[in-house]
């Protein structure tokens, strides 16, 4: 089966888990935040798959050592600071500090002048 197939029914089952978790819990948020969080799941796994198109895809080269060291400072911040301020649970901390770094050094790095985007 080639891979785009693979993908589709990753995707597939993203929408019918969501929606099944709609019915379930009897709450749109529910499916929703269920939609958002598998659909992440399914791109990291393609990105981790296909590591040299998602970083053609990007516009991102690798950042080296300090870059990785520094994000992962700043996401430890970010986590503690959520606990910390806003009491919020230490996993969704985690995985929201994750994605929230992530999303903002993609967005600086692809403003970095000198990078060709894709």
């Amino acid at each position: 089966m080639s891979p785009e197939r693979v993908m589709l029914w990753l995707l597939a089952g993203v929408g019918v888990s969501s929606i099944a978790t709609w019915i379930v819990q009897d709450s749109v948020f529910d499916g929703a935040t269920a939609f958002a969080i598998l659909s992440c799941i399914v791109a990291l796994i393609w990105g981790a798959s296909r590591y040299d198109t998602a970083v053609k895809f990007s516009g991102m080269g690798n950042g080296g050592v300090l870059n990785i060291l520094a994000f992962a400072v700043v996401t430890a911040g970010l986590t503690y600071w959520c606990i910390a301020m806003y009491d919020f649970p230490l996993v969704g901390s985690i995985i929201g500090s994750i994605c929230t770094m992530a999303y903002v050094w993609w967005t600086f790095g692809m403003l970095e002048p000198g990078n060709p985007t894709a």
